[in-house]
């Protein structure tokens, strides 16, 4: 008849390898209901077009957790970056046509119907967003915290302490 000291024993040293396979299984679960839901409601409040929350991805690879959102535009332009870090004032061209064609707005934004053409101008940039730093920032604590909690759990229920 084994002891229960032996049981305690094999117990203990499986402890490490446990919770390494039991944080392997759920971090991905927990990353997507915490981190990633922070990162989509940030989107949201800051008025992202839908293609853009649906870009935002996780995944975890066994040693690092990642998310990321893959939002380029029609010519492959990086434009996750352009609305994560902002882009400074410059200058549009027309590249296959000999004008640029807009609709001008008029004083409050709305669209005056004036068809307007121009063979480059300034533009003011896009502003920084920054996402998924504020994603982040606030997602992080509830994904510690859930985490710990499920693990602490996990340890319960298995008795590895009993």
């Amino acid at each position: 008849m084994v002891d229960n000291l032996y049981l305690s024993a094999l117990r203990t040293q499986s402890l490490p390898f446990r919770i390494k396979e039991f944080t392997n299984y759920r971090i991905l679960d927990i990353a997507n209901q915490t981190l990633v839901k922070a990162i989509r409601d940030e989107a949201i409040l800051k008025n992202m077009p839908q293609r853009y929350i649906n870009s935002i991805q996780s995944d975890f690879d066994g040693r690092e957790l990642w998310i990321w959102v893959d939002f380029k535009g029609k010519k492959g332009e990086p434009l996750d970056l352009y609305f994560e870090e902002g882009t400074k004032r410059h200058f549009i061209k027309p590249v296959r046509k000999k004008a640029l064609a807009f609709i001008e707005k008029g004083a409050i934004g709305i669209a005056t119907g004036i068809r307007r053409f121009s063979k480059g101008h300034w533009v003011s940039g896009i502003e920084a967003r920054h996402i998924f730093a504020e994603g982040l920032k606030k997602g992080y604590p509830g994904f510690k915290k859930k985490l710990t909690q499920e693990l602490q759990e996990y340890l319960q229920e298995t008795n590895l302490f009993g």
